[in-house]
Parts: structure tokens; sequence; C-alpha cells
């Protein structure tokens, strides 16, 4: 399963392959960074990030507006060849970052907390369904591996081992409370027969 991005410059692509996430990021000045998570150490805890441009809206448009009455001074000026290169300097001064806030795209992002590692993902891009779908199916499979890696009944483990992950599996709500008492007297079963078996 594959989850691409896109914002602005930035380019973002996760795949799930087996047990493990691969992320790769790629800005638009050639720098590419490539890593990957085990997702068994992925939390399962959402984190909504959004940054308003409400304030940076409002100095882009103070800005446009000293631009757009140094233009209109300019034009109504009877001398423009002398003036001409205060107005390209009020241009790239003023004009150039104004462009910049209005071209930046805002940051929303989702943030899976809860782990020893953890993953970002932008929240709308391509869509916000797509990228909700992605985290539902990244967390399916995280549960499904820890179930199976940690319930799974070992008579050789000491019991102390072996109670702990089952505590842990019921107290992260992976297995019912119901489930955690079968597992246990399945081990507990398996412990007994092996020592009938070592003292026969």
């Amino acid at each position: 399963m594959v989850l691409k991005q896109k914002q602005g410059l930035t380019k973002r692509e996760f795949e799930l392959r087996d047990n493990v996430l691969k992320i790769k990021s790629e800005t638009a000045f050639g720098e590419i960074k490539e890593w990957s998570v085990k997702i068994e150490n992925l939390g399962e805890d959402k984190f909504y990030q959004s940054n308003s441009k409400t304030g940076t809206t409002i100095i882009a448009c103070l800005l446009c507006a000293f631009v757009f009455f140094m233009t209109v001074a300019f034009l109504v000026d009877t001398d423009k060849a002398q003036n001409i290169w205060v107005l390209l300097a009020i241009y790239a001064l003023f004009g150039g970052p104004a462009v910049w806030i209005f071209l930046t795209p805002v940051k929303k992002e989702i943030h899976l907390l809860g782990g020893s590692s953890q993953a970002s993902f932008l929240q709308d891009r391509p869509s916000r369904e797509t990228v909700e779908k992605f985290i539902e199916e990244l967390t399916k499979k995280t549960r499904r591996l820890l179930i199976e890696k940690y319930s799974r009944i070992d008579s050789d483990l000491p019991e102390d081992t072996q109670i702990n992950q089952l505590n842990w599996l019921k107290n992260k709500d992976l297995i019912s409370e119901e489930t955690y008492e079968q597992l246990k007297l399945e081990y507990k079963s398996k412990r007994q027969i092996n020592r009938l078996l070592q003292n026969t």
C-alpha cells in the first residue's frame, strides 16, 4: 500500500511493506531523505496540527498595498527614469515576500504518537479520506502484528514475562479480558504439561 503526498514543492511517499513503513521525502532543492520505521513501534494516537495563515495574510496584504501605492506614485511622477530602480527595489523587498506568503501552503499534519517512533502525514494530500484510510490500514496492520507477536503462548518463557506480555496487550485494548484469561489458562496448562513430561 502506497500513499503519495505533495504540498508546494515538497513530496512525501509512504509505502507499507510487510511490517515496515518506508518513508521518502523530497524537497525542491533536491534533498532526498529515505528511512524505515517498524510499524510495531508506531502508536495509534492521532495528533492533528494546523497553522492559521490569518496573521501572515494580513501582513502580505499590507505589503501589497504599499507596493500598489508606490507604483501609483511612480506613474504620477514626471521623473520616471530616475526612480525606476527605486520602484524595482520596492518590488523585490516588499512584493517578493508578499508573493512568498501567498504561495506558502498552510501546514496541516496528522502525527501518529504513542509509540517509540512516530510518523507525520499531510492531512489532505491527495485527500483527507485517502490519508485517513491509509492511517486506518496502517493501524489495523500494527494491531494484528502486536497481537500475533505478544499473544503467542510459549511455555518456555518465564511466567512473569508471558503474563506481562498478555497484560500489556490487555491494557492497550488489543485483546479483551476474556481473551486475556483464556491465554493465561492456555499458558498455565502448557507449563503443567511440560513439567509432567520432564518428570517422566
